[in-house]
């Protein structure tokens, strides 16, 4: 079969599916607009890459709209790419899209016969999830008719969508009743593998930590410092631990940036906005930036309390990597972290808005090791149900499905590059 994967980023969460499908044999093209930092070589499918004719413009357009015309360019340079695949020879069977960026909004107009899988991964709703949440219910008449104006994109992709893929139980909650019986929960799954052996077999400890065995390793993992991931909280929190235990220090690691929301209104980021509103030790706080693989299983390796937080929105993958290291933890008390820890059972619970108690809750990790090592075990084992093998697992049955008869290998008539 010729499997068509669109999505602004490469591999983003294709990464496994797409070299595991071109290995089964099937012909596969990655259309995209930019590669990860960090992503490894394509291995057995060809990337081809599109670019937007220009960027969105705010002049003599509504502001709900803003979001809706990036989407379109993005749409537009993907199905101009598309079309240029089309002139090659290129007709794929099945197209896996990204939604809700654009990527894949037009897609079923260049290859009107493919069958179409759609991963959404949310639905923007005003109250009961991120928005009202960050704002303590004060959501304006404004934002919700924005939000609202932002779920277009998503609608019309999945009104061409055969089947959509969401990668959790809350995820596929935040759409409307009508549409979830379409959607399929899938999590595209981590190394577990991996990950269960790091402190079995675990690396040299990170090399900012002092060579005495009598400290208290704590660490934060976060794509970008920002409320939606609890760094405000999380900051405050990991200050008060520090300041009560002479013994702890503090590996913290991501961009200080946001990815999700809106930067701060002063100027600062939030890491500079930490360092200016709490006493951090520097001799004991470690900020790593983005780190590369080796150094977060280091990380994860040789952490004896590890804190997660998230708003009601997307789930981390580096939650449950955490939980599949057999990190001890301590997670906000919200959705979709309580879809993957029990309180008590994979780890410890706390209230977001609440540094205090999540500084208490990584003292009482840090005083009883066998609580924390049977909380690691419990969370280790609940990680298991999103090995990357059980992901690809169901991918290959989501598609076995769909098109029974589409599934078996071509001969590959394009390069790989």
């Amino acid at each position: 079969m010729r499997i068509l994967f669109a999505h602004t980023t490469c591999p983003a969460q294709f990464r496994r599916l797409a070299p595991a499908l071109a290995a089964d044999g099937h012909e596969v093209v990655y259309l995209h607009r930019s590669r990860e930092w960090h992503a490894p070589q394509p291995e057995g499918y060809r990337c081809v890459q599109y670019t937007p004719s220009r960027s969105a413009e705010e002049a003599a357009l509504h502001p709900y709209l803003r979001r809706f015309e990036a989407v379109v360019l993005e749409g537009q340079a993907a199905y101009r790419q598309a079309m240029a695949l089309k002139q090659e020879g290129f007709s794929p069977d099945l197209i896996i899209s990204h939604a809700g960026f654009g990527s894949g909004l037009y897609l079923s107009d260049a290859f009107p016969q493919a069958r179409r899988i759609g991963l959404f991964e949310w639905f923007y709703n005003a109250f009961g999830s991120d928005v009202d949440f960050l704002q303590h219910g004060q959501v304006s008449e404004d934002q919700q008719l924005r939000l609202r104006t932002w779920n277009a994109q998503l609608l019309l992709e999945l009104s061409h969508c055969d089947l959509a893929v969401v990668p959790t139980q809350w995820q596929r909650a935040q759409f409307p009743e009508p549409f979830r019986s379409q959607l399929r929960v899938i999590h595209e799954g981590i190394d577990t593998e991996t990950l269960g052996q790091l402190r079995a077999q675990p690396p040299a400890r990170p090399a900012v930590l002092p060579p005495d065995p009598g400290i208290e390793v704590v660490t934060y993992v976060s794509r970008g410092f920002e409320p939606y991931r609890g760094f405000p909280q999380a900051a405050e929190a990991l200050a008060l631990l520090q300041a009560q235990r002479p013994r702890v220090h503090l590996l913290i690691a991501g961009s200080d940036e946001v990815a999700y929301g809106a930067p701060r209104s002063d100027g600062r980021s939030w890491r500079q906005w930490a360092c200016d509103s709490f006493r951090f030790d520097p001799d004991r706080t470690h900020w790593l930036g983005a780190v590369q693989t080796a150094d977060y299983h280091a990380l994860l390796a040789h952490s004896q309390a590890h804190l997660y937080l998230s708003v009601p929105f997307v789930l981390s993958w580096s939650l449950l990597e955490a939980m599949a290291a057999g990190c001890p933890i301590v997670a906000s008390a919200t959705a979709p972290v309580q879809e993957v820890i029990t309180r008590q059972q994979q780890g410890l619970l706390a209230p977001f808005h609440e540094p205090a108690i999540l500084a208490a809750s990584l003292a009482q990790l840090l005083d009883q090791p066998d609580l924390a090592s049977q909380l690691g075990t419990a969370a280790q084992h609940r990680a298991q149900g999103f090995s990357a093998a059980q992901g690809l697992t169901h991918w290959r049955n989501l598609l076995q499905s769909l098109k029974p008869q589409a599934l078996q290998p071509v001969i590959k008539s394009t390069r790989i590059n």
